[in-house]
Protein backbone atom coordinates (compact mmCIF):
# COMPACT_ATOMS: atom_id res chain seq x y z
CA UNK A 1 0.00 0.00 0.00
CA UNK A 2 1.27 3.42 -0.93
CA UNK A 3 -0.48 6.09 1.10
CA UNK A 4 -1.05 9.42 -0.62
CA UNK A 5 -3.64 11.09 1.60
CA UNK A 6 -3.70 11.33 5.39
CA UNK A 7 -6.67 12.61 7.38
CA UNK A 8 -5.84 13.56 10.97
CA UNK A 9 -8.25 14.28 13.82
CA UNK A 10 -7.41 17.33 15.98
CA UNK A 11 -8.52 16.86 19.59
CA UNK A 12 -6.80 13.88 21.19
CA UNK A 13 -4.73 13.07 18.10
CA UNK A 14 -2.66 16.15 17.33
CA UNK A 15 -2.95 17.33 20.93
CA UNK A 16 -5.35 17.90 23.81
CA UNK A 17 -7.28 15.20 25.63
CA UNK A 18 -9.85 14.09 23.07
CA UNK A 19 -12.30 16.85 23.92
CA UNK A 20 -12.60 20.41 22.64
CA UNK A 21 -9.92 22.87 23.64
CA UNK A 22 -9.89 26.54 22.64
CA UNK A 23 -7.26 27.45 20.06
CA UNK A 24 -5.19 29.44 22.56
CA UNK A 25 -5.25 26.52 25.04
CA UNK A 26 -4.52 23.77 22.52
CA UNK A 27 -1.09 22.17 22.94
CA UNK A 28 0.11 19.70 20.32
CA UNK A 29 1.65 16.52 21.70
CA UNK A 30 5.43 16.27 21.40
CA UNK A 31 6.28 15.28 17.83
CA UNK A 32 2.80 15.95 16.37
CA UNK A 33 3.66 19.05 14.35
CA UNK A 34 6.92 17.49 13.17
CA UNK A 35 4.97 14.37 12.14
CA UNK A 36 2.53 16.41 10.06
CA UNK A 37 5.37 18.25 8.39
CA UNK A 38 7.31 15.04 7.69
CA UNK A 39 4.27 13.59 5.94
CA UNK A 40 3.94 16.74 3.84
CA UNK A 41 7.65 16.74 3.01
CA UNK A 42 7.24 13.17 1.76
CA UNK A 43 4.67 14.48 -0.73
CA UNK A 44 1.49 13.35 1.02
CA UNK A 45 -1.70 15.38 1.28
CA UNK A 46 -2.39 15.90 4.97
CA UNK A 47 -5.88 17.04 5.92
CA UNK A 48 -7.29 17.83 9.35
CA UNK A 49 -10.62 16.04 9.88
CA UNK A 50 -12.48 17.28 12.93
CA UNK A 51 -15.90 17.62 14.57
CA UNK A 52 -16.20 20.99 16.32
CA UNK A 53 -19.62 21.55 17.91
CA UNK A 54 -18.35 24.71 19.62
CA UNK A 55 -18.56 26.48 16.25
CA UNK A 56 -22.34 26.02 16.17
CA UNK A 57 -22.50 27.11 19.80
CA UNK A 58 -20.66 30.35 18.93
CA UNK A 59 -17.69 29.49 21.14
CA UNK A 60 -15.16 28.88 18.35
CA UNK A 61 -14.41 30.70 15.12
CA UNK A 62 -14.16 28.27 12.20
CA UNK A 63 -11.78 30.49 10.20
CA UNK A 64 -9.41 30.83 13.16
CA UNK A 65 -9.50 27.07 13.73
CA UNK A 66 -8.71 26.44 10.05
CA UNK A 67 -5.76 28.85 10.21
CA UNK A 68 -4.41 27.13 13.34
CA UNK A 69 -4.55 23.73 11.60
CA UNK A 70 -2.80 25.08 8.52
CA UNK A 71 -0.12 26.66 10.73
CA UNK A 72 0.54 23.21 12.23
CA UNK A 73 1.29 22.00 8.71
CA UNK A 74 -1.98 20.54 7.42
CA UNK A 75 -2.59 20.97 3.68
CA UNK A 76 -6.26 21.75 4.33
CA UNK A 77 -8.88 21.27 7.03
CA UNK A 78 -12.29 19.61 6.84
CA UNK A 79 -14.38 20.72 9.78
CA UNK A 80 -17.88 19.74 10.87
CA UNK A 81 -19.18 22.85 12.67
CA UNK A 82 -22.58 21.39 13.58
CA UNK A 83 -24.10 20.41 16.90
CA UNK A 84 -24.23 16.67 17.64
CA UNK A 85 -28.01 16.58 17.23
CA UNK A 86 -28.07 18.57 13.95
CA UNK A 87 -28.29 15.43 11.81
CA UNK A 88 -25.74 16.77 9.34
CA UNK A 89 -23.99 14.41 6.90
CA UNK A 90 -20.50 15.66 7.80
CA UNK A 91 -20.19 14.79 11.49
CA UNK A 92 -17.84 11.84 11.98
CA UNK A 93 -18.49 8.90 11.90
CA UNK A 94 -20.51 9.94 8.83
CA UNK A 95 -18.43 10.47 5.71
CA UNK A 96 -19.54 13.93 4.57
CA UNK A 97 -16.13 15.47 5.33
CA UNK A 98 -14.48 12.82 3.14
CA UNK A 99 -16.98 13.67 0.39
CA UNK A 100 -16.04 17.35 0.76
CA UNK A 101 -12.36 16.43 0.40
CA UNK A 102 -13.17 14.49 -2.79
CA UNK A 103 -14.76 17.62 -4.26
CA UNK A 104 -11.53 19.59 -3.77
CA UNK A 105 -8.79 16.99 -4.24
CA UNK A 106 -8.08 13.94 -6.31
CA UNK A 107 -7.44 10.86 -4.18
CA UNK A 108 -8.62 7.30 -3.89
CA UNK A 109 -9.92 6.04 -0.54
CA UNK A 110 -7.72 2.94 -0.94
CA UNK A 111 -4.66 5.25 -0.90
CA UNK A 112 -5.78 7.15 2.20
CA UNK A 113 -5.72 6.70 5.98
CA UNK A 114 -7.60 8.31 8.84
CA UNK A 115 -5.57 8.85 12.02
CA UNK A 116 -7.58 9.44 15.17
CA UNK A 117 -7.97 8.73 18.86
CA UNK A 118 -11.68 7.86 18.82
CA UNK A 119 -12.95 4.44 17.85
CA UNK A 120 -16.55 5.70 17.72
CA UNK A 121 -15.90 8.76 15.55
CA UNK A 122 -12.59 8.34 13.70
CA UNK A 123 -12.29 4.58 13.26
CA UNK A 124 -16.00 4.18 12.50
CA UNK A 125 -15.64 6.97 9.90
CA UNK A 126 -12.73 5.04 8.37
CA UNK A 127 -14.88 1.89 8.18
CA UNK A 128 -17.81 3.82 6.70
CA UNK A 129 -15.57 5.41 4.03
CA UNK A 130 -13.59 2.27 3.18
CA UNK A 131 -10.37 3.90 4.38
CA UNK A 132 -7.69 2.34 6.57
CA UNK A 133 -7.93 3.59 10.15
CA UNK A 134 -4.92 4.24 12.36
CA UNK A 135 -5.92 4.51 15.98
CA UNK A 136 -3.63 6.42 18.33
CA UNK A 137 -3.62 5.78 22.08
CA UNK A 138 -3.54 9.48 22.97
CA UNK A 139 -6.71 11.38 23.86
CA UNK A 140 -9.58 8.96 24.39
CA UNK A 141 -7.43 5.84 24.60
CA UNK A 142 -9.44 2.65 24.13
CA UNK A 143 -12.89 4.14 24.92
CA UNK A 144 -15.43 2.69 22.49
CA UNK A 145 -13.16 -0.13 21.31
CA UNK A 146 -15.78 -2.81 22.03
CA UNK A 147 -18.43 -0.91 20.07
CA UNK A 148 -16.62 -0.75 16.71
CA UNK A 149 -16.06 -3.87 14.62
CA UNK A 150 -13.04 -3.63 12.39
CA UNK A 151 -9.31 -3.92 12.29
CA UNK A 152 -7.07 -0.91 12.57
CA UNK A 153 -3.42 -0.13 12.78
CA UNK A 154 -2.66 0.70 16.41
CA UNK A 155 -0.02 3.34 17.25
CA UNK A 156 0.94 5.10 20.43
CA UNK A 157 0.86 8.62 18.95
CA UNK A 158 0.58 10.67 15.79
CA UNK A 159 4.37 10.68 15.57
CA UNK A 160 4.37 6.86 15.61
CA UNK A 161 1.55 6.78 13.04
CA UNK A 162 3.57 9.05 10.73
CA UNK A 163 6.57 6.73 11.09
CA UNK A 164 4.34 3.76 10.16
CA UNK A 165 2.87 5.62 7.18
CA UNK A 166 6.29 6.64 5.87
CA UNK A 167 7.55 3.06 6.28
CA UNK A 168 4.71 1.91 4.01
CA UNK A 169 5.93 4.32 1.35
CA UNK A 170 9.34 2.68 1.36
CA UNK A 171 7.85 -0.80 1.09
CA UNK A 172 5.81 0.08 -1.99
CA UNK A 173 3.15 -2.41 -0.90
Amino acid sequence: MVIKTVFIDRDGTIGGDGHFMAIHQFEPYPGSVAAIRSLRMAGLQVFALTNQTKIAAGQLDEAALRISLLEMGCSDAFICPHAENAGCPCRKPKTGLIAQAHLRYRFANRDAVIVGDSYLADMQCAINAGILGIHVATGRGDAGYQEVAGSFVECASLADAATWILAQQGNGK
